[in-house]
């Protein structure tokens, strides 16, 4: 099985300790050989982001991500950042850039991830899918993969009171009045703003079930990006807002992301 690793370090963007989950794979057949030539490894790396309400240890307790992780020999990083929605809030903490930022830092100096763009992925759940989407738009020079499973991507849902878990939370997230800024926030403008700049855009990738609330979200993605002229992979299924589909489509996520099954 993968190694899991709790750390606990202080961050300096958010002034407060954190928790975050990392998920090592075990090849003794690659230990034994890299020990026999004397090499080091970086592996691929996957940052699993949480949905609302969940932290660091959510997918660990709900899914087979450990087994996952070593069957395609892969680091998976998974850290807790609330009910933040991945943003660096208007009254409250700079969870993006700690993410975007800090955490990688600390991942790529502390244990054995590769520092190459084609060898870090993101994805994540509901909160996490969205949150995914905005790190992969955002530092498109970071990440050669995006996946989403159920995101709530419409950041301005939060706040016209759509996404009933977060709409409480709207004005610590985007002010008061909440507002959003779209080139910030808004993963539609963004994708558009990619394309009409010409920059490099990560695969994409959105599944959803079809009896989730959320479902309309992807579907909304997909003809988007289409509308654009982006690649966008789009799987659907039965399967409702749960741990069950988010089990069965991470491996498909995992498969789709090419890990090409060891280090580098």
């Amino acid at each position: 099985m993968a190694a899991f690793i709790h750390c606990n370090f202080q961050s300096c963007v958010l002034r407060m300790s954190v928790d975050v989950a990392v998920l090592i794979p075990e090849d003794t057949r690659i230990k034994l050989y890299l020990e026999k030539e004397n090499k080091s490894t970086r592996y691929q790396t996957l940052y699993l982001l949480h949905g609302f309400s969940g932290d660091y240890m959510s997918y660990l307790r709900t899914s087979n991500i450990e087994r996952y992780a070593d069957e395609h020999q892969i680091m998976v990083v998974m850290p807790s950042v609330y009910n933040s929605a991945y943003t660096d809030m208007k009254y409250g903490l700079d969870y993006f850039t700690y993410v975007s930022e800090e955490l990688m830092h600390f991942i790529e100096t502390t244990f054995p991830s590769s520092k190459r763009r084609e060898d870090r992925f993101v994805a994540g759940m509901s909160m996490g899918g969205y949150g995914a989407y905005k790190l992969g738009l955002s530092c498109p020079e970071k990440f050669c993969a995006v996946g989403g499973v159920a995101g709530s991507y419409h950041a301005e849902y939060r706040y016209q009171g759509k996404v009933t878990t977060v709409s409480t939370l709207c004005e610590g997230l985007y002010g008061d009045p909440p507002r959003i800024t779209p080139e910030v926030h808004d993963l539609f403008t963004m994708l558009k703003n990619l394309k009409e700049e010409g920059r490099k855009i990560p695969r994409l990738y959105t599944c959803c079930g079809t009896e989730d609330r959320r479902y309309g979200d992807s579907v909304d993605l997909k003809k988007f990006a289409d509308a654009q002229g982006i690649p966008l992979v789009f799987e659907y299924g039965p399967g409702k807002h749960d741990a069950v589909f988010f089990d069965t489509y991470i491996q498909k996520i995992l498969n789709w992301m090419a890990f090409a099954g060891g280090p580098v």
